[in-house]
């Protein structure tokens, strides 16, 4: 009999499973893909975005991320990460990376730790079972079974499910009476009607993007956007995803991807241009400004038309208007987000006031926590997703007890 089972052996599993054993605990980690840490390879684009030392951006869970990242924030993460070994360096917008800029270092620190902790790592369980026993609890495997005084399910959500994540971790907790937050997928692709911004796909702009429902802003977010061929995606794009649904209007500022400052400033532009540039032809209208299928989509969506047959001094005011006004406010309607395999990560979740911030021991299981994903909190885009992951994993790991870091 184990002192405690970790269902997951992600993120949020690991950092729990090395807080245990640190504390002398004997850890089973139960893992269904063939290894521990394959979504943490795919995290920060290859380099693993550990953690964000900037403003805390939880949309989802706000409460208990705020708990957890008292308890477990920056500063006490950075000394776990001393404690394994891992050197770490801050860039751009408070985002946090390891030293070496690949996220196998990460993994590697992880791993190695449990072996030296002599975490026993059990792959290719797909767990089904989780039953109460005189001392503590029952896990099941099919005809498989593990006991131990304390469980720890730290499966995750469902986003990427090819790489460990699936959602069945849920289904171990419903039965003790905990509540499933209808999951969606957030941090995603945005689809949109393609027919204006066809012929764009590949194209970046830096700009605001909002998202509307009727007169209503539910969500506004800046950074670089990228144009594709089912709509649009970027950072920016995917901080929205999570609010946008069929039906709703997708605002581009496109005006500050060409160096202006809002409509009436890019209007300013175009009016002198058309007085300097009287004789050039309209096409040229938005040349070193943006590439010319940029400037394509725009004009036609204002409505400009005839642009290679006319000069600029033919211009009228009102089409220049239309013009500024379109780049100010490039509207598309949303049709979806892409799904669970393109997330980055899962909205929803069992519900996060279920658990015990100090701990996340569950208020419904006795001996039963939960950490990471498979908790109904999501984060933005910066590292704030793997640094909730780890400091509930290091919480529920310690159980309560002084960190030997």
């Amino acid at each position: 009999m184990a002192d405690v089972i970790v269902i997951g052996g992600g993120a949020a599993g690991m950092a729990a499973a090395i807080a245990a054993a640190s504390c002398g605990d004997h850890v089973i980690v139960l893992e269904r893909m063939d290894r521990v840490g394959k979504k943490i390879l795919a995290t920060g684009n290859g380099r693993c975005n550990l953690m964000n030392m900037g403003a805390r951006r939880y949309p989802g869970g706000t409460a208990l991320a705020n708990r957890v990242l008292d308890l477990c924030g920056a500063g006490e993460q950075t000394r776990f990460w001393h404690y394994l070994g891992l050197r770490m360096r801050q860039e751009d917008g408070g985002r946090v990376y390891p030293i070496s800029g690949m996220a196998s270092t990460v993994l590697d620190c992880l791993r190695l730790t449990m072996d030296a902790l002599q975490v026993e790592t059990i792959t290719g369980v797909h767990v089904d079972g989780l039953h109460p026993s005189k001392r503590g609890w029952t896990v099941m495997s099919g005809e498989q079974k593990w006991r131990a005084a304390r469980v720890i399910v730290a499966g995750g959500g469902c986003a990427q499910p090819k790489l460990g994540s699936d959602g069945s971790t849920w289904s171990l907790l419903t039965p003790l009476g905990h509540t499933l937050v209808k999951p969606a997928p957030a941090l995603t692709q945005i689809i949109t009607d393609t027919a204006p911004i066809r012929g764009l796909s590949g194209i970046r702009a830096r700009c605001e993007v909002r998202i509307t429902r009727g007169m209503q802003e539910k969500y506004r977010e800046a950074g670089e956007l990228l144009f594709a061929d089912y709509g649009v995606t970027g950072v920016c794009v995917m901080q929205c995803a999570r609010y946008a649904a069929p039906g709703d209007t997708l605002h581009m500022d496109l005006t500050r991807a060409m160096g202006f400052n809002g409509k009436e400033d890019f209007l300013r532009e175009l009016q002198r241009r058309r007085k300097v540039w009287a004789v050039r032809p309209q096409s040229e209208l938005l040349t070193g400004l943006c590439v010319p299928k940029l400037a394509q989509a725009l004009c036609q969506a204002a409505g400009l038309n005839g642009m290679q047959r006319a000069v600029c001094a033919n211009l009228t005011g009102t089409q220049l208007e239309r013009l500024a006004a379109m780049a100010a406010d490039f509207q598309l309607m949303v049709k979806g987000v892409k799904g669970f395999d393109n997330a980055q990560v899962t909205a929803g979740g069992i519900a996060s006031h279920e658990f015990d911030p100090v701990t996340l021991r569950s208020t419904m299981a006795e001996g039963v926590h939960a950490a990471g994903e498979v908790i109904d909190v999501d984060g933005d885009c910066g590292g704030f997703n793997l640094m909730f992951a780890f400091g509930s994993g290091i919480l529920a790991g310690l159980d309560g007890r002084q960190a030997p870091w």
